[in-house]
């Protein structure tokens, strides 16, 4: 018999203290089985991550309050990744509309979908903070395009690479996004499930393309700061330059024109 159930992966946070968490079953490194209502089905995750399977709005709302105390960088709004379940299909795999189909919906192989599903979700998180900060660096790349220097402020620019490599650091510690889920240990079986799902999700595109980025905004910062300390370093050699040519004029009224005017 076949059964329809909508998976839902919300990333709530930075990270998620599991210590305490009521568990469902055997426990699971990672995610963990969480204990629900009957009806519905989540696994949490180490890394801010929670997904749903077939739970009301009600439902997600009443696990996600108990888990944000729990929550370390708390984003202000999830970032929400769904797909369509169903069970009863003859092998386990993704159809040409996106839809997953498994042979059933015993928990195992829900956590290779949860896996899948929360990751993705941390990648379109963690895509959206470097594509803000190449977006912030642009202006100031131009400039140096258009101008040939920077004409905005020391404190502009500052501001400016404070914010990507604050992206940066906030993405480089990310999930890992090429692993497979440690469940994988227990049922080898379900390998072709997640590599399947893998490639409808783009996982590795994804993560390698996040890793091309944050070198780029690394590059990025690092020449700009070396512009910076460039500027400040003729700054203070005009500065020397000026010191001295007033100590110049100096001697010269004190030695030369001022015993003249006796």
């Amino acid at each position: 018999m076949s059964t329809s159930v909508v998976g839902r992966a919300l990333l709530l946070g930075e990270r998620l203290d599991h210590r305490g968490l009521p568990r469902e079953g055997a426990p699971l490194a990672d995610p963990v089985p969480l204990a629900t209502p009957e009806g519905f089905t989540a696994f949490a995750f180490r890394w801010g991550a929670v997904v749903f399977f077939g739970a009301t709005t009600a439902q997600q709302d009443a696990v996600v309050g108990m888990l944000r105390p729990r929550l370390t960088g708390p984003l202000p709004t999830p970032v929400e990744e769904a797909a369509r379940i169903e069970s009863g299909a003859e092998q386990d795999g993704v159809d040409p509309a996106g839809i997953v189909r498994l042979r059933d919906l015993a928990p195992a192989r829900l956590a290779v979908v949860a896996d899948a599903l929360a990751k993705s979700a941390a990648l379109a998180h963690q895509e959206a903070l470097l594509a803000e900060a190449l977006d912030r660096l642009e202006p100031v790349v131009a400039a140096l395009r258009r101008d040939g220097r920077l004409v905005a402020s020391t404190r502009a620019l500052h501001r400016q690479i404070g914010h990507a490599l604050s992206a940066r650091s906030r993405t480089t510690a990310r999930v890992e996004a090429e692993e497979k889920p440690e469940i994988l240990w227990d049922h080898p079986e379900l390998e072709r499930l997640h590599a399947r799902l893998a490639d409808e999700w783009e996982l590795k595109e994804r993560s390698a393309a996040l890793d091309r980025k944050l070198s780029l905004i690394g590059d990025t910062t690092e020449g700009v700061l070396s512009l910076i300390h460039g500027r400040r370093a003729m700054g203070l050699e005009i500065a020397i330059v000026a010191l001295v040519g007033i100590e110049v004029v100096f001697t010269f009224w004190e030695y030369l024109v001022k015993p003249m005017l006796r």
